[in-house]
């Protein structure tokens, strides 16, 4: 759930209700939403007034971690679109051009 003023909220539905998982700062905010790539699971927040956040979920933790921030003039969707061997978020924007990130893992083990 989007708040403009406040704090937005990621919600839980059980058979009865909502319960509130975590609370995201977001001032200027009119876009959350989920996606995810490989088992990896993301959520964008997109703010008019500052950098929009991407969040990464930590199964341990059960929360949605700060993974990247990234500036879009006031976004108002993020898409992603996969092919064969590549991945793309599509951020569209009210003021500005549309955006597009690739998604990729490096492997830092080695």
């Amino acid at each position: 759930m989007t708040r403009y003023i406040g704090d937005s909220k990621v919600l839980h539905w059980t058979a009865k209700e909502f319960s509130e998982v975590q609370a995201l700062p977001s001032r200027g905010s009119m876009i959350l939403q989920p996606f995810s790539f490989k088992e990896r699971y993301y959520l964008a927040l997109g703010s008019d007034y500052t950098f929009s956040q991407i969040y990464l979920w930590d199964a341990e933790e059960k929360v949605f971690e700060r993974f990247k921030e990234v500036y879009i003039q006031a976004p108002r969707s993020f898409t992603v679109v996969s092919t064969d061997r590549r991945d793309f978020v599509f951020a569209s924007s009210f003021k500005g051009s549309t955006q597009i990130f690739e998604h990729i893992i490096i492997d830092l083990s080695l």
